[in-house]
């Protein structure tokens, strides 16, 4: 039987609804996601300096103005989306990304769609991390 992508995500057993219509994500499903964001972390304080942990809290701070290393171009971020798509399209499926349209994000492009949708999903496991 084929199964809807939507479908197939719901399906997830590990992942409960919370009163906010948001689903909780289990941070330890996205293990090699977090290892690569780590490694970037990593990379970005050995060339600029800085502490690991006061990183991860300015980048939840303000994600556009602290960057990381490796996911600072569209098309770094867009090559993070390739890699890594499964896990990112069901994270986004998870915070309910898919329900807002195009226009609310500010992204009157695919391409646009598809990077608004990596940097939420980034935003997202750097708070697992934390």
């Amino acid at each position: 039987m084929i199964k809807k992508y939507n479908q197939f995500i719901t399906e997830a057993d590990e992942v409960q609804e919370t009163p906010e219509g948001v689903k909780n994500l289990d941070s330890t499903k996205y293990t090699d996601l977090q290892n690569e964001i780590k490694k970037m972390i990593d990379n970005t304080i050995e060339n600029s300096g800085g502490e690991f942990d006061s990183f991860i809290d300015s980048y939840i701070k303000n994600p556009e103005d602290v960057k990381v290393e490796g996911f600072i171009n569209d098309s770094d971020i867009y090559d993070f989306y390739l890699k890594f798509r499964n896990d990112i399209d069901e994270i986004l499926n998870n915070l309910m990304f898919y329900d807002k349209s195009p226009s609310e994000l500010n992204a009157y492009g695919l391409y646009d769609y598809v990077i608004k949708g990596t940097e939420t999903a980034f935003i997202e496991l750097v708070k697992m991390i934390k």
